[in-house]
């Protein structure tokens, strides 16, 4: 009895590891998502010439959700401190913990770090597209990934938990 409640478990926790990194994948595609979304509205809102950008910052930390908020959040504790360390010191560290972006999903943001409040609002538009349309790119090939390695981690959960259980028994 104890041997087959541990087989059991075995085969659970294999299942389990599958299905986890499956989640993973799928989580990964859906902060770059929340991000692109907070991208857009900061680009839309900085075409409407609205206010500065601390205050823009404050505004979306509070309409926008998920790792856009959190990113929002953390840059404008960053404008709050630009005495004590300039936003391009700053930024790649704020990038660095949205580690639910993924490699790939840093990559993009790590540009914005040098033109955010340092240029015209037309340069800063310019720059927050492109790295939202790269983001948006990004996503697309990741969902796409996603799908096919997805099911891929599933069946190997469920397979090596089924395997490990015949061995065992």
């Amino acid at each position: 009895m104890i041997r087959l409640l541990g087989a059991t478990l075995l085969a659970a926790g294999c299942a389990w590891i599958g299905f986890r990194a499956s989640w993973e994948m799928r989580a990964r595609g859906r902060a770059m998502g929340e991000v692109a979304e907070g991208l857009e509205l900061l680009e839309r809102e900085l075409e409407l010439g609205g206010a500065p950008l601390p205050h823009l910052v404050d505004d979306l930390s509070g309409r926008t959700r998920g790792q856009a908020r959190l990113l929002f959040q953390d840059l404008r504790q960053a404008l709050e401190h630009l005495d004590q360390e300039g936003l391009s010191r700053s930024w790649p560290t704020l990038i660095d913990r949205r580690r639910e972006l993924g490699e790939s999903g840093r990559a993009c943001l790590y540009p914005l770090g040098e033109l955010l409040g340092r240029y015209d609002s037309q340069a800063q538009i310019q720059g927050i597209s492109a790295a939202r349309r790269h983001l948006e790119e990004e996503r697309e090939k990741d969902a796409e990934e996603s799908r096919r390695q997805g099911r891929v981690c599933q069946a190997l959960g469920l397979a090596g938990g089924a395997f490990l259980v015949i061995l065992l028994i």
